[in-house]
């Protein structure tokens, strides 16, 4: 037998993979695989968890203006005399305007643009429809409670306008509808 620097017996060793080595290779691709979709199935849960989250901010803003303007527009007496009391903001209106920005300032740094506009979006249209609404539960108004209303929706006009960076049209609405109630002399 001529010389040779290896055997039969290797040469078929070495130009194949053996069975062990080919189930470690399927081993380790199913690990891959499970890693993966592991990976994947965390990523979808995290991705649900913060989509429930901006919800929940958005909800949270729109119950803010619930919580403080339905009490404002039950209270139902607008016929306020004239004078420096009476020139002041309504006090509910300070404090929603209060935890809108203190929400902003949080919110602004921490969100990207697009899920900060989605939190903000459409406030303006609310605070209208809970304000105009609620004019149907006020008992007497005069010309000095209508000028105390708008006052009080142009300073929520201009937080929202300082916020979303474009004008809350729905709120000159609003204002307009109280003047309507001057106009009408519903004194």
């Amino acid at each position: 037998m001529p010389y040779s620097d290896t055997c039969s017996c290797c040469l078929s060793t070495s130009a194949t993979p053996s069975t062990a080595d080919s189930q470690v290779l399927g081993e380790s691709e199913r690990s891959r695989e499970q890693i993966l979709q592991t990976l994947s199935d965390l990523s979808r849960g995290f991705q649900d968890v913060a989509d429930r989250c901006l919800l929940v901010l958005h909800l949270e803003v729109r119950v803010h203006c619930f919580h403080y303007l339905i009490p404002l527009t039950k209270q139902g007496n607008y016929a306020i005399v004239a004078n420096v009391e009476s020139m002041d903001y309504d006090p509910l209106v300070v404090k929603l305007n209060k935890d809108i920005s203190a929400i902003e300032e949080a919110m602004g740094a921490a969100l990207q643009q697009h899920k900060f506009q989605y939190i903000f979006e459409g406030l303006g249209h609310l605070i209208s429809c809970i304000l105009i609404n609620g004019a149907q539960y006020f008992k007497r108004i005069s010309e000095s409670g209508i000028k105390k209303m708008c006052r009080n929706i142009f300073v929520l006009q201009q937080n929202l306008t300082n916020i979303t960076m474009s004008r809350e049209a729905d709120l000159d609405f609003a204002r307009s509808f109280s003047l309507f109630y001057v106009l009408s002399g519903c004194d």
